[in-house]
């Protein structure tokens, strides 16, 4: 497997920007890759969820508050980069720096209001469209999740996944549990198919592949929905 790094973000808090990063580092730990976890967002929660962790997963997770350029260097598989809730200096510098930009969206007109503003800045470094793939956060049949969806619809917004609200899942990551802590194998399998789609995407990437929405796109069924973790 090739070098990834993935930052999330998104211009407005409270999105479950940072709950992704660290399932995603989680993910790829218990899946035995070392990760880089590079924490630019002042709060540190990205760094205090996963310093709980550190006793399971000792030397393959390194945390660091600054993202630097030797940083491509860095022998881990996975640099996973938590992005301040703005698009300052730092949230530009990761969007340079990553293979793949995820952003999370919840079913307000907030969290989707300056995504353009975002795109056009990733298009500065770069970057095509569908490496900032949307992940829709607690999307379900009331009407601002319909409008929210005619929205991304309409600006053609990839979408790599929808992520159900699950009330185990922030539990687990503030009280130092591993994220799949009571979760059955239906709820932890849009998380699974999102770290997927990421190794997939920047295997293309690495092919020369730019065009890469159908990654996103790609809805398998579901195995073992009913088996228990």
């Amino acid at each position: 497997m090739s070098k990834i790094a993935v930052a999330v973000l998104n211009r407005k808090g409270g999105v479950g920007k940072t709950t992704i990063a660290v399932i995603l580092a989680q993910i790829a730990l218990i899946r035995h890759n070392n990760v880089l976890a590079v924490d630019l967002d002042p709060s540190g929660n990205f760094s205090d969820a996963l310093g709980f962790m550190k006793n399971y997963f000792r030397n393959s997770l390194r945390i660091k508050k600054t993202l630097d350029d030797d940083d491509a260097d860095a022998p881990e598989e996975w640099i996973i980069i938590d992005c301040p809730p703005n698009l300052d200096d730092d949230s530009k510098s990761a969007i340079d720096f990553a293979d793949i930009v995820v952003v999370p969206v919840r079913p307000d007109f907030f969290s989707l209001s300056n995504l353009g503003v975002m795109y056009q800045t990733a298009k500065g470094y770069g970057k095509e469209k569908a490496q900032l793939p949307l992940v829709k956060v607690g999307y379900d049949t009331s009407s601002m999740s319909k409008i929210a969806n005619q929205i991304i619809s309409e600006r053609d917004y990839p979408v790599a996944e929808e992520l159900p609200l699950h009330k185990h899942i922030p539990f687990n990551i503030t009280s130092g549990r591993v994220w799949t802590s009571g979760l059955m194998a239906r709820s932890r399998q849009p998380y699974e198919r999102l770290y997927e789609k990421i190794i997939k995407a920047v295997d293309k990437l690495n092919d020369g592949v730019f065009d890469i929405r159908e990654v996103w796109t790609d809805r398998k069924e579901d195995e073992a929905e009913d088996a228990d973790i």
